[in-house]
């Protein structure tokens, strides 16, 4: 009798436990929902003043200027594509909580994806009088299939870091195969990501790569190292604190490099400089493919004649940047402040294009989108002839994989992130097809 009783007393037990652990998960799960939406709504207000500097710089750049004028301009340039950056780092951190970060499949050049990372980087580089170079080894494919965005992010990150902690010296990445041999299988090696060390075989395909940012630094002592890759390290380490940034590459890093089955590390003395690793499993792309895809894109970037196009944007200053772009490249540009607006000018105007924006008072772009899908689905022209639906571009600082996806779920046709240079603007333009 008393063990049914402790039986029972347990059960309940069990079911209460079970019942916090429930809500407890709730909580958390609404708690980071609610800090994605106010980060992606934090993001949309930058972006979309952010878009108006970095075009109004595009432009201006395009002009006669002075030697100061231009110096001027740059340091403009500069600092706000350092806030970009920041936008982008605390952006990508609410998108991998989120579980809404993709990681892609696709064949790259490697070395094109290196050589960008140097020459986006050398400048910063030579302002503090550091060499920096990188090197391939030869075992490395020329073609491999993965994510370039992210790989090259992550390079980004740990080279940016290196030449902040560095003010004498170089700072060198390089490139490296792994032997997976299986002979070698159970031999430690701390570069070999866990799902490769716990398999029975290795897929005979994987190739293993190993990165290195080497640098010539402040170096990182044992204890420093801890909590180096954990989120906002940078508020719990006295040194780093003295040095720019938001001590989010490293945590953002670590994060991209497991989402992509990698493992990443570093190896670092006081005042002996730091190597930053992380290793990555890839398959070898098809170079032959790659590149008569390339060759198959050419054709298709060709000038697109004057287009009618309806620019629907709330912002001034968008609209100034917007307008001047496209008047430059030889489009006839018509403004609607508003989705209401737009709605309107469409319904009595023809145009080859409306480039929407999202967030916007009375109607926003998706409601006008789906206005306007449903007002050409009822009215054919003469004699019943289907009519042909108008281009509508989604142009936002809204950049959450799913508004991408509810952009296009709405109508449209394609989606540009803001903020954007007029070259990728006039792009995307050239690259739909209009008649």
């Amino acid at each position: 009798m008393n063990e049914d009783i402790k039986i029972e007393e347990l059960e309940n037990r069990v079911r209460e436990l079970e019942k916090l652990l429930t809500e407890t998960r709730k909580k958390a799960e609404e708690a980071i929902k609610t800090k994605t939406m106010f980060l992606a709504n934090m993001s949309h207000e930058i972006r979309t003043p952010m878009n108006s500097i970095i075009g109004i710089y595009n432009i201006l750049n395009q002009t006669s200027l002075t030697d100061e004028q231009k110096e001027f301009l740059e340091i403009i340039n500069i600092s706000s594509h350092n806030l970009l950056a920041i936008i982008n780092d605390i952006l990508d951190l609410s998108k991998i909580e989120a579980g809404q970060l993709k990681i892609e499949q696709k064949s790259f050049f490697l070395h094109e994806e290196i050589h960008q990372v140097i020459k986006l980087l050398s400048l910063k580089a030579k302002g503090k009088g550091i060499e920096l170079f990188s090197k391939i080894q030869s075992t490395v494919p020329a073609c491999i299939v993965g994510d370039p965005i992210r790989l090259k992010q992550i390079l980004i990150n740990l080279t940016n870091n290196a030449i902040k902690f560095t003010n004498e010296g170089n700072v060198f990445v390089a490139a490296e195969t792994i032997d997976l041999n299986p002979e070698n299988k159970h031999q430690k090696n701390e570069f070999i990501p866990f799902d490769f060390l716990k398999a029975e075989i290795f897929p005979s395909d994987i190739i293993l790569l190993k990165f290195e940012v080497t640098d010539t630094g402040i170096g990182i002592s044992a204890e420093e190292q801890e909590n180096l890759f954990n989120e906002y390290a940078q508020l719990e380490n006295p040194l780093i604190q003295k040095y720019e940034g938001t001590g989010l590459g490293l945590s953002i890093s670590k994060n991209l490099t497991e989402l992509m089955h990698g493992k990443i590390g570093v190896i670092s003395e006081k005042g002996k400089g730091s190597t930053f690793w992380f290793t990555l499993a890839v398959t070898k792309g098809d170079e032959e493919m790659l590149l008569h895809e390339r060759l198959d894109v050419l054709p298709k970037l060709k000038k697109t004649r004057s287009l009618s196009i309806l620019l629907v944007e709330d912002n001034l200053l968008n609209q100034k940047f917007a307008v001047t772009s496209l008047q430059r490249a030889g489009h006839k540009v018509d403004v609607a402040e508003n989705g209401k607006v737009a709605v309107e000018k469409f319904r009595k105007n023809r145009y080859d294009l409306i480039l929407m924006d999202i967030a916007m008072p009375i109607m926003d772009g998706i409601e006008a989108t789906h206005v306007i899908r449903e007002w050409e689905q009822k009215n054919p022209l003469e004699g019943n002839e289907k009519r042909e639906k108008v281009k509508i571009v989604a142009v936002t600082a809204h950049v959450m994989v799913t508004d991408r996806e509810k952009c296009l779920k709405s109508g449209m046709d394609e989606y540009l992130a803001k903020p954007y240079r007029p070259q990728e603007l006039i792009s995307i333009i050239e690259n739909l097809d209009i008649d």
